[in-house]
């Protein structure tokens, strides 16, 4: 075997029409994570891994490519079997995005081909009966929505604010999140999936007028910017936003003018994990394409450029690649890592060399993928009976009070090896309130009161002061903030009052 080499392609966040820092920052990882396996000699001796970019224009318009890299010699045939079936590709990472993702998963998992995915969260991907040969570098929104109830539950709110747009994304997180607040003190007090020409301001003078304080946006990043700049403009005040990992470490929403007059922001991301070695990558990589396309012709340049069809490329520095939004640079990173490490076993390599006679069908690496657990920049790369990461967050709050903005981190949510929540309250200096801010329906009932419900959620509620010989018999959660769950059980019967008698941790 002189080179087996292993197609993928990746479908990116800039279009024909448009394009993005974001998606050409993750195609740079990308390419860095082949090269770095490429130069490896023990990963895969001998082997080298190719891939082709799918540059994507819509939802629908994926499928062409798709069908290519699913054929055979230019044709499909649904009723070949798997170890006869030999598809242009072997292994698919991307796109970006949970609608991108459903839409064209069924016609890739139908074959087994492996789909490793760095950027679509939706938890209906977990469903192996759907997609069988779905896999995610990063946690599904299962993950994140608990998480965000987590934060929500440490500092006591139960009055909150769910907003997001018309996507797969929004509205699989809202389904979770109601799904899991169930049975909770949380009340969903207002929600909306906002759609580009939705009225922002009037969406968000309703949760003012409501007294919600705090606002869960889980977004993608062209919905959560209109939600945020609609804020600024509507002059909304001292809320606690809590930003999603598709935005939570945007690097152009801090520095909007007026951003640090809305309130806190704290944003969910995946705890950041440095590439040694990508920076000096992309330096060299600018500095060889600017010496190209000064010196040599267009022919020369897309030899020396991976054969890149870019007219804006060229016009992003170094420092702007490295200076982007690094949430999905360790993921990509991991997705390619996941590829070439099911090939190495499924190759029989050892330290120097792999077996030659090999031919490598997609379903074979599906399987070695399934087994993996392997160290991998300080994390473990492994994955669920669903195809799923263990989970790694990080707790940002957005300091957008100075010039420049900065992120800092706050808490830490991890499941592996075993699962551990913490906030350093100290390090949250709330917006012009040295106190927790307040987002509750009512405020707690004193002793010698009883709770009377008022309305249609269960944590807005009267105090009534209790009869005389009266008692009540039954428990409740209570959130107090920075601490546990703690259940108060009422129990005895007193003269004029009721006495909270018993603390059970």
């Amino acid at each position: 075997m002189k080179c087996n080499q292993l197609l993928l392609f990746l479908l990116l966040m800039f279009s024909r029409h448009s394009f993005t820092k974001s998606g050409y920052q993750m195609f740079q990882v990308m390419r860095f994570a082949v090269e770095e396996i490429n130069n490896s000699t023990t990963l895969l001796p001998n082997v080298s891994l190719g891939y082709e970019v799918f540059d994507h224009c819509s939802d629908t318009k994926n499928f062409p490519s798709v069908f290519s890299f699913i054929s055979q010699n230019g044709s499909i045939n649904p009723q070949e079997k798997l170890n006869s079936h030999q598809p242009k590709i072997i292994a698919l990472t991307g796109p970006y995005g949970s609608t991108r993702t459903i839409t064209i998963a069924p016609l890739i998992t139908m074959d087994l081909i492996p789909l490793v995915n760095y950027g679509a969260s939706s938890y209906a991907l977990s469903d192996k009966l759907q997609y069988p040969s779905f896999i995610r570098t990063i946690p599904s929104n299962k993950d994140l929505i608990q998480m965000i109830i987590q934060i929500i539950k440490w500092f006591g709110w139960n009055w909150v604010a769910f907003l997001g747009g018309p996507d797969n994304y929004s509205e699989d997180g809202l389904y979770l999140f109601n799904k899991y607040i169930h049975n909770t003190s949380i009340c969903l007090a207002y929600h909306k999936c906002l759609s580009q020409s939705a009225n922002y301001s009037l969406t968000l003078k309703k949760i003012d007028k409501l007294n919600i304080n705090v606002i869960v946006v889980f977004a993608v990043p062209q919905y959560a910017k209109n939600i945020i700049k609609a804020a600024i403009t509507n002059n909304i005040r001292d809320k606690v936003w809590i930003a999603s990992e598709t935005w939570s470490m945007n690097q152009q929403l801090p520095k909007e003018p007026g951003i640090e007059k809305i309130g806190t922001i704290i944003g969910i991301t995946e705890r950041f994990l440095s590439l040694p070695g990508f920076n000096d990558f992309i330096y060299k990589t600018k500095e060889t394409t600017e010496v190209y396309s000064n010196d040599n012709t267009e022919s020369e340049i897309h030899t020396k450029t991976c054969n890149q069809d870019c007219d804006n490329c060229s016009l992003v520095t170094a420092d702007e690649i490295i200076n982007e939004d690094p949430t999905f640079s360790f993921a990509i990173y991991a997705a390619i890592y996941t590829i070439a490490h099911a090939l190495h076993k499924v190759l029989h390599c050892n330290m120097n060399q792999c077996n030659k006679n090999t031919t490598v069908k997609p379903y074979m690496l599906l399987e070695e993928m399934r087994k993996l657990d392997f160290p991998l920049n300080g994390r473990q790369v492994k994955y669920d009976i669903n195809g799923d990461p263990p989970v790694s967050y990080a707790v940002v709050l957005w300091h957008t009070e100075t010039n420049p903005p900065w992120f800092q981190m706050v808490g830490t949510y991890d499941t592996y090896p075993e699962m551990t929540f913490s906030i350093n309250n100290s390090l949250l200096p709330w917006h012009n309130n040295p106190s927790v801010p307040f987002s509750n329906c009512s405020v707690e009932c004193k002793e010698g009161f009883s709770r009377e419900r008022e309305g249609y959620h269960d944590c807005c509620f009267l105090c009534k002061e209790c009869p005389i010989n009266s008692f009540v018999n039954y428990s409740r959660e209570y959130f107090r903030p920075g601490t546990h769950i703690l259940t108060f059980t009422i129990l005895k019967k007193v003269s004029g009052c009721i006495r909270l008698c018993k603390l059970a941790p």
